[in-house]
């Protein structure tokens, strides 16, 4: 019996030993545990959760299987003798039960809080770019600060635009551009650095996620509804993202990303977008023949 525990708690230690190894050994970007370091300020918030949590998690791991080790070693039959016996009354369990009230009590309290702070948006900062002041604001479940009346509105106001999910691609509507035409693209959203944009989603067909890691947590696209997110991205970059809900045969090629470019590239991008898109349109009426009552 002694032989077969101590060739178990041999191979025990030498499968965590090689586990120790192959930890040490892998190289640094095969290693994630977690998300992708943030660039918004409600990513962050997500991302220092998903820490804490993790942290908690592997403490509480930690101090079971060690409890479970302790009581394994102390009271187990030995040659000769016979296991120990606890006996408790009826309270023993009282201060466990306490504790563990008590830290699923914390984890609530924290998890709400942290869901205020990701649902406030931050204003736009001073090297950002406000919408038009006549931008509509205002879809349950995301407070949006009110304008600093002291401040330039252009640096306060967020940036509105409509991401319109479809089978199997995205489209971006911009403000600004002519009354009633819209800009738009589709596969990339283009916005300024430093600037609140709130996100207005919605889908014409299936279910959809958008979902950014590195800007923001994951929005359900519904048909029918409109959901609402937002970021400010502090830093110029590519930030790729994935879909998370089967939309169907061409799924795998739906993808989410957004390029962050300074202010006034992001003013050159919308104006030449805006120019590309009116030519077009005018192109494709010339194209069309006359109507015979026109003749």
């Amino acid at each position: 019996m002694r032989r077969a525990l101590s060739r178990r708690t041999i191979l025990l230690a030498a499968a965590s030993a090689l586990l120790a190894l192959a930890w040490v050994a892998a190289p640094a970007h095969a290693i994630q545990l977690g998300p992708p370091e943030p660039h918004s300020p409600n990513a962050e918030a997500i991302n220092g959760t998903y820490w804490v949590m993790f942290v908690l998690t592997l403490i509480l791991i930690v101090a079971i299987n060690v409890a479970l080790v302790l009581a394994v070693l102390r009271f187990r039959e030995r040659r000769g003798r016979e296991p120990a016996q606890v006996h408790a009354g009826r309270g023993a369990l009282r201060p466990i039960l306490g504790a563990l009230g008590v830290l699923a009590l914390a984890v609530f309290v924290f998890g709400v809080v942290r869901t205020a702070d990701v649902r406030s948006v931050e204003a736009s900062g001073p090297n950002g770019l406000g919408a038009s002041a006549t931008a509509q604001v205002g879809v349950s479940g995301v407070e949006v600060p009110e304008s600093d009346t002291d401040a330039d509105p252009a640096q306060t106001d967020p940036l509105v635009i409509d991401a319109i999910a479809q089978q199997w691609l995205w489209r971006f509507e911009y403000p600004g551009g002519r009354p009633g035409d819209k800009t738009f693209t589709y596969g990339e959203l283009v916005v300024p650095v430093d600037t609140t944009v709130i996100l207005d989603i919605t889908s014409t067909d299936v279910l959809h996620s958008w979902w950014v890691p590195a800007l923001g947590g994951q929005v359900q696209a519904t048909p029918g509804d409109e959901a609402r997110t937002w970021f400010k991205a502090d830093e110029v970059g590519i930030y790729r993202g994935s879909s998370t809900i089967f939309s169907g045969t061409a799924y795998p090629s739906m993808r989410s990303s957004v390029r962050v470019v300074t202010v006034p590239e992001y003013q050159d991008y919308v104006t030449q977008l805006s120019e590309d898109i009116r030519e077009a349109q005018e192109a494709v009426l010339q194209e069309q023949p006359p109507v015979a009552g026109d003749q």
